[in-house]
C-alpha cells in the first residue's frame, strides 16, 4: 500500500485548519437557518441543509489532508475548537442578535490566548 506523505509550511497548515473550521462553523449556521423553516420536513428539504452538508464534506476533506500530512491531532483540535467558537459566537451576535456578557468576552479572550500559547514554541 502506498502512502502519501507531504510537508506543508506552517502558514499553509494554519490556512487549511482555518478553512476547515470556517466550513464547519458556516455549516452549523446554515443548519440553524434550515431549522428555522418551522418543521422537520421543510428543514430537511431546505437548500440551507444542502449547503451545510456540502460544507461538512469540505471540512472532512481538508482534515483528511491534514492527517495524511501527519499533523498533530492535539494542535489541530485546539485550533479547531478556538476558531469554531469565535466564528459561531460572531454569527450568533451578528446574525441572531444574541448577546455576550463581559465575563464571556473575557473567557473568549483567554481561550484565544491559550491557543496562541499552545501553538508557540
Amino acid at each position: 500500500m502506498t502512502t502519501l506523505n507531504f510537508e506543508m509550511p506552517k502558514l499553509m497548515q494554519a490556512l487549511v485548519v482555518i478553512l476547515a473550521v470556517v466550513a464547519v462553523a458556516v455549516a452549523d449556521v446554515l443548519l440553524k437557518k434550515a431549522a428555522a423553516q418551522g418543521n422537520l420536513k421543510d428543514a430537511l428539504s431546505s437548500p440551507w441543509l444542502l449547503g451545510a452538508v456540502i460544507l461538512y464534506f469540505i471540512q472532512i476533506g481538508l482534515f483528511i489532508i491534514a492527517f495524511v500530512a501527519d499533523w498533530k491531532l492535539s494542535i489541530i483540535g485546539a485550533l479547531q475548537t478556538a476558531f469554531y467558537a469565535l466564528i459561531v459566537l460572531a454569527a450568533g451576535v451578528l446574525l441572531y442578535n444574541e448577546s455576550l456578557t463581559r465575563m464571556q468576552v473575557i473567557r473568549i479572550l483567554m481561550t484565544i490566548g491559550g491557543v496562541v500559547l499552545i501553538n508557540s514554541r
